[in-house]
């Protein structure tokens, strides 16, 4: 098919890719990975730069499939024409996760750079907080993420909203 710019896996097992620099990849979903009714899907210590989607997941598009998982990746400059820049994320089975990654650059029609509908996990550093699903937008990176509102602080890692673990007290 068309979809899946270097893996296309449908009803398979494990996808792991690990180690690479991948650019300038296409497809019509899935620039780099498209994964159907499959196991996890991991991305780790990469560089992802210039892949494209025609429809959805300039990096990934994934669907009814077991989770993601993104470690030590840099995402730069990929792009859907539809939605999900670099993740569009369906239906998978058990919660994903990102931890140490960059997403710069990357643009969408919708201006989506993740689309899911399940949880992701981020290992946000302390002080810091993500949604955990729905729509990310622009750039931010991971453990980074975004900072607690002023005046409140953020005590766990896990914090889902801009208040974190509350407010400041004087």
């Amino acid at each position: 098919g068309n979809d899946g710019g270097v893996v296309y896996a449908w009803n398979s097992g494990a996808v792991s890719l690990t180690g690479l620099t991948v650019t300038s990849c296409s497809a019509l979903n899935g620039g780099v990975v498209y994964a159907a009714y499959s196991g996890a899907v991991s991305l780790i210590g990469s560089i992802v730069a210039s892949c494209s989607a025609v429809y959805y997941g300039g990096v990934v598009c994934e669907y009814y499939s077991d989770s993601l998982s993104v470690a030590g990746v840099a995402l730069i400059d990929n792009r859907a024409i539809n939605t999900g820049s670099v993740l569009y994320l369906r239906n998978l089975d058990q919660r994903s996760s990102i931890s140490n990654a960059s997403f710069t650059g990357n643009t969408a029609g919708d201006d989506k750079t993740i689309q899911t509908d399940k949880p992701i996990d981020w290992d946000c550093r302390l002080g810091s907080w993500m949604p955990t699903e729905g729509v990310f937008k622009g750039n931010f990176s991971v453990p980074e993420c975004y900072p607690c509102s002023a005046g409140y602080y953020g005590a766990t890692s896990g914090l889902i909203h801009g208040k974190c673990s509350g407010q400041c007290i004087r």
